[in-house]
């Protein structure tokens, strides 16, 4: 009866040795068995490339190749057709917004389009006034359109005046030469030239000064008659304006 009680606790120890060792090899042998899952496999079929170094590409040099370039991925129709869909929905939402506005602003009076011509805003004080202001503004312009011609012409009064000095000084020289010792054929054909040419001009000038003469003359009667209806319109305004005031 000893030996059994002594004996129970080694047979004891040796059977839960004996367990253990049995678990752990079923353990093992699913662990064995079990199936991969997807993820697992994906992750093992396709490893993450390794990053180029600076300064160099993914095709392992220092310049871009074909193969360095992005790859398009997926249907390019598809994406091409889901970009064009929205594109064209923002389109037609912009003209239905621009037709519902220009709609709305009419209907409602608050954007008058200026179809019809508006009523005048002037009174005729200011139509009278405007109209003489248009008259100043005209005269003015004559003015100037007088005073540039004036400079003109007396611009060339004065350059031909200066021309027929010179050749009157050479025609005196050439015949104080033929009183003193005579003169070629040459200078005398010269002589003779300018000559003509100084009578021509004194023609010319007498013709000129009297044209200018009778031009000032002109203008002198013209403003007159201007400055003369100018007052009659002044008085027949101004004969209108009391009549409107007595109407009133």
């Amino acid at each position: 009866m000893s030996r059994l009680l002594m004996a129970a606790p080694s047979r004891l120890s040796r059977e839960m040795r004996t367990n253990r060792l049995n678990s752990l090899v079923n353990i093992t042998r699913q662990m064995a068995t079990k199936t991969p899952t997807k993820s697992s496999t994906a992750k093992c079929a396709a490893p993450e490339p390794p990053k180029p170094k600076p300064g160099y590409f993914p095709s392992g040099g220092t310049h871009a190749v074909f193969s360095d370039m992005p790859k398009p991925e997926g249907d390019f129709m598809k994406a091409w057709h889901a970009k064009n869909s929205k594109y064209n929905m923002v389109l037609l939402s912009g003209f239905l917004a621009v037709i519902g506005s220009i709609v709305l602003s009419v209907t409602s009076g608050k954007m008058p389009l200026f179809a019809d011509v508006p009523d005048y805003p002037y009174t005729e004080d200011e139509m009278e006034e405007f109209a003489v202001e248009e008259q100043r503004r005209q005269e003015e312009k004559e003015a100037r359109e007088q005073l540039h011609q004036d400079l003109v012409e007396a611009k060339e009064l004065k350059m031909r005046r200066r021309k027929a000095k010179d050749a009157m000084a050479r025609e005196v020289e050439l015949m104080q030469k033929d009183l003193d010792e005579g003169v070629s054929e040459n200078e005398m054909a010269e002589l003779v030239k300018l000559t003509q040419e100084r009578e021509e001009f004194e023609s010319w000038e007498k013709e000129e000064m009297k044209r200018l003469e009778e031009k000032e003359k002109e203008r002198d009667k013209i403003k007159k008659e201007k400055e003369k209806a100018r007052q009659e319109q002044l008085k027949q305004i101004e004969k209108e304006r009391k009549e409107r005031q007595k109407a009133n």
